[in-house]
């Protein structure tokens, strides 16, 4: 596709909600930061093209739609710029365009196989697409990179949980509170993977730490209140 023609956006400001299956779910994307040391190193050392700047300047400001067109310009000004695909996917996903921002990530992910956040945002475009067997996957692979990044897990056992592999899901959220056990919604979601995983004590105990940590989590007082209640 011609990206000079289309726009784009990204899934940390603001951050999407997901409900499904009494399951609260966040997509998180991490600080918009543009890269780490770390992760320079698993990047192609491709010189950013003149409008990568003002793009990732405007994803930023929340300024979208400006960033969707100098992103556009910047990756046919520098076609092999991981960087430049990996944020037009990102502005593609706040604007809900999740055939684009899929394209756009697919691209990212070939020019630069070890950036694990380029995975995430390809995983983030196929659950928008309604294919969580494909996000899984692409949710394992950065876990496989960085597997102490907290939303690589928590995303992934979303995916799993939506794909029916509940046993598979219960395990990468019990990975994801491990590493960050402060997120309500992360606990609800384990609750509902481990009911349906057969451990109905395991989440009557989750849908109670989530009440912990927030009272006022809807979703995991209706789970708890009808597990109790049975």
């Amino acid at each position: 596709m011609s990206y000079s023609k289309r726009a784009f956006s990204v899934l940390s400001v603001p951050v999407w909600f997901f409900v499904a299956s009494a399951a609260a779910w966040s997509a998180g994307q991490g600080p918009p930061q543009a890269t780490t040391a770390s992760q320079e190193a698993v990047l192609p050392p491709v010189k950013a093209p003149p409008s990568f700047a003002k793009g990732y300047e405007g994803y930023r400001a929340g300024r979208v739609d400006e960033a969707i067109a100098a992103l556009a310009r910047a990756v046919e000004e520098e076609p092999r710029h991981a960087l430049s695909f990996h944020f037009l996917a990102r502005a593609y996903l706040q604007k809900k365009r999740a055939a684009d921002a899929e394209e756009a990530a697919k691209r990212a992910t070939a020019l630069a196989p070890k950036y694990a956040r380029g995975w995430r945002a390809l995983g983030l475009a196929q659950l928008a697409r309604d294919n969580p067997t494909s996000a899984a996957q692409s949710f394992a692979k950065a876990a496989t990179l960085e597997p102490q990044d907290f939303w690589n897990q928590n995303n992934l056992g979303y995916a799993l949980l939506q794909a029916g592999r509940h046993e598979e899901a219960r395990k990468a959220l019990e990975r994801a509170v491990k590493i960050d056990p402060s997120k309500a919604m992360t606990w609800n979601t384990l609750g509902v993977a481990r009911l349906r995983a057969g451990d109905r004590p395991g989440a009557v105990e989750a849908f109670k730490k989530a009440l912990e940590i927030d009272p006022h989590h809807s979703l995991a007082r209706s789970n708890l209140a009808r597990r109790e209640l049975r």
